[in-house]
């Protein structure tokens, strides 16, 4: 099962990467509404939390 998650994780993780990038590009140069902010902060907390899981299941 672990070894299934692991993958599961790497793939939403590669997807939100997908995500995230150009939303940071928009908010480096202020071009991001209020909405994209939004968008963006609850990105990178899913991000981090699937990140601390990964971590998590890789020290077992």
């Amino acid at each position: 099962m672990s070894l299934e998650r692991l993958a599961e994780i790497r793939t939403v993780l590669f997807e939100l990467d997908r995500k995230i990038k150009p939303l940071e590009w928009d908010s480096s140069r202020n071009q991001i509404n209020e909405f994209k902010q939004k968008t963006l902060e609850s990105l990178r907390t899913e991000q981090e939390t699937l990140q601390q899981e990964l971590n998590s299941l890789l020290q077992k």
